[in-house]
């Protein structure tokens, strides 16, 4: 009776131990993460440029409509062009995340795709996305210099390209606005030059 006392001691001293243990990785998890910067869409330093006109390309949306991506839209609206695949996990957490984004922020949201059509229009139909606001044609990925998903590009409503990066998060969208408002292409070209800022002071 004595020994099993002892043992049932011992492991509750463990139990607490790991208690203590753990809760300690919890506190430096939440400093390191208040003293990490914002990350925001990623950009991957290629052409085409940011503040230059988009590259204009003639498409046709799911429902047969042609549309030209690049050419100004209804005045006063920015268009985000959502680059997605329906074999990507990201993009399906992204597109519901992308459309509450876009009603919020206003703006003229455009699904692109590439491959085979019959699964494109299956993610469309799956998340509820007007036929006219979704493509797929490899020419926009290429003028783009689309490498991943999910991917996006936000447009002025003259066509010039504002921002654009990798998104896997409403805070990677946020920043593409927020970039635009701030004068800053990326938020890697806001943490440079505060930087700079910084060691000139």
């Amino acid at each position: 009776m004595t020994a099993l006392l002892i043992a049932v001691i011992v492991l509750w001293l463990v139990v607490l131990a790991m208690a203590g243990v753990i809760m300690a990785l919890a506190r430096q998890v939440g400093i390191l993460h208040e003293r990490l910067a914002p990350v925001g869409a990623l950009t991957i330093g290629a052409d085409p440029v940011i503040g230059k006109a988009a590259p204009r390309v003639r498409v046709r949306t799911f429902s047969g409509a042609q549309i030209e991506i690049g050419a100004p839209v209804a005045a006063g609206t920015a268009q985000l062009l959502l680059f997605v695949a329906p074999d990507c996990p990201v993009c399906k957490k992204i597109i519901p995340l992308a459309q509450a984004f876009a009603r919020r922020e206003r703006l003229d949201l455009l699904f692109v795709g590439d491959g085979e059509l019959g699964e494109q229009q299956q993610l469309a139909r799956q998340f509820a996305i007007d036929f006219d606001r979704f493509v797929s044609d490899a020419h926009i990925g290429m003028a783009f210099r689309v490498g991943k998903v999910p991917y996006a590009v936000l447009l002025d409503p003259t066509g010039v390209i504002v921002a654009m990066g990798l998104v896997n998060s409403r805070e990677h969208l946020e920043s593409l606005v927020v970039a635009h408002e701030t004068g800053y292409a990326s938020i890697q070209s806001y943490l440079s030059a505060n930087k700079i800022t910084s060691l000139g002071a």
